[in-house]
This record gives structure tokens, sequence and C-alpha cells, in this order.
């Protein structure tokens, strides 16, 4: 016998995601970094607990009300919202990213440094 907290929680992360406005915000979490829904939706189950993806929607809607509120490259990149308010990349790693998006100038090349070394695509 399996006791509940052993279980494989995949399906129930997932219809937590399935709801109409978990959707939104996982679309619009998917295209801040430029990846398709679905790979934001399994780093979302893979990385959180039961409790943080309930509370998904309201931790986007308090980034973007009061979240990187200086603006500019972190906000372009989801720095905050990645580290703080969604917790799925590690800070050393978008500090990375905001590196070099503010050397280059270009919030693109941090979100593909967050591609490549969140989700192992190839860099740009």
């Amino acid at each position: 016998m399996t006791d509940i907290y052993e279980r494989d929680l995949f399906g129930m992360k997932f219809a937590i995601l399935k709801s109409p406005y978990h959707k939104k915000v996982v679309t619009a979490c998917a295209e801040l970094l430029g990846i398709p829904p679905m790979k934001m939706r399994r780093l979302l189950i893979e990385n959180l607990d039961m409790m943080t993806l309930e509370s998904l929607a309201v931790r986007y809607d308090s980034w973007r009300d009061k979240g990187d509120t200086e603006g500019g490259m972190k906000r372009q990149i989801g720095y905050e919202l990645f580290t703080t308010y969604i917790p799925v990349v590690s800070q050393e790693i978008m500090n990375e990213a905001l590196s070099i998006a503010q050397k280059c100038n270009d919030p693109e090349k941090g979100k593909a440094v967050l591609r490549s070394k969140v989700f192992g695509e190839e860099a740009e």
C-alpha cells in the first residue's frame, strides 16, 4: 500500500493547471519566456507543490502589480516572477540571464539563457 504523500501527484497538479485562469497564467508565463505552454506546465508541475500551484494566479497577479517595480530588463525577463513569486528558476541562473541581457541590452538574449539553462534548449 502506498501512502498518499508517496503517490505521483502529476494528475492532480495537471488538473489544477487546467482551470481557465491558470491556463491564462501558464500561457502568459510561457509567452514571456518564448516557450510552448506545455513546457511551462511541466516545469511548474515538477517544481511546485500543490499549494503553490493553487495560488499560481494570485502570485502572477501580485507580480504584475508589485513585482520588478523598477521595470526595465528585470521586468522583461520576469526576474522576480520566476525567482520569488513563482519560484522555478534559481537565483544564480536568473542573475546570469539578467547579466547577459543587460550587457547585450537585449532581453531576448537573457530569455535564451533561461531557455537553455532551465529547459535544455540550444542558445541562439
